[in-house]
């Protein structure tokens, strides 16, 4: 989404460009119809690679799971952008409740975990109510991958490690989620 907003202001910085430059001088007016094009040339490339990228990746969100006094939810989600592409598995942290949609810092910056593997051996459990325990397996391929913050807002967050047993069969992946619905 956040393609489609830099197109938007960028259509709409070329189009206040030309408008305000029209009562200029000529020699002020030339670089300002040229930055206005500029701006105008990149704006369909941002809606391009919006698209590309919309029609390629998907994405996985599991059901969330939330603190024992329903006060904050964690999720885990994999951003799939093909056959030739590793997993992508991460877990997100949030507010439960409708303000925490017009909170900024809220919607930023909630990514406490990611990992290179298959999401759904990602465990998630509320020890208390701003403690979360999260289990992954121990043979992650891409350790540049891994991140593991301790704390988000008030929350202590603890990765835990496990050996994976790869004959437990493990459940099926929610609906892909495409950026069109």
């Amino acid at each position: 989404m956040m393609l489609l907003f830099v197109a938007a202001v960028l259509l709409a910085a070329a189009v206040m460009l030309w408008r305000w430059s029209r009562p200029w001088k000529m020699r002020w007016k030339i670089p300002a119809r040229i930055g206005t094009a500029l701006l105008a040339l990149l704006s369909p490339l941002a809606l391009l690679l919006f698209g590309v990228r919309g029609l390629m990746c998907g994405r996985y969100d599991f059901l969330p799971v939330q603190s024992p006094n329903e006060s904050w939810v964690a999720s885990v989600s994999e951003e799939d952008c093909g056959a030739t592409d590793s997993f992508h598995s991460s877990v997100e942290i949030w507010r439960h409740g409708w303000y925490s949609l017009f909170v900024p810092s809220e919607r930023i910056h909630r990514t406490v975990f990611s990992i290179s593997h298959d999401p759904r051996r990602i465990e998630l459990e509320w020890k208390g109510t701003n403690q979360l325990l999260i289990r992954y397996p121990n043979d992650s391929n891409d350790p540049e991958e891994f991140l593991c913050r301790p704390r988000w807002a008030d929350v202590q967050i603890q990765c835990v490690s496990y050996t994976p047993d790869y004959d437990k069969a493990v459940g099926p992946m929610p609906p892909v989620k495409k950026w069109w619905y």
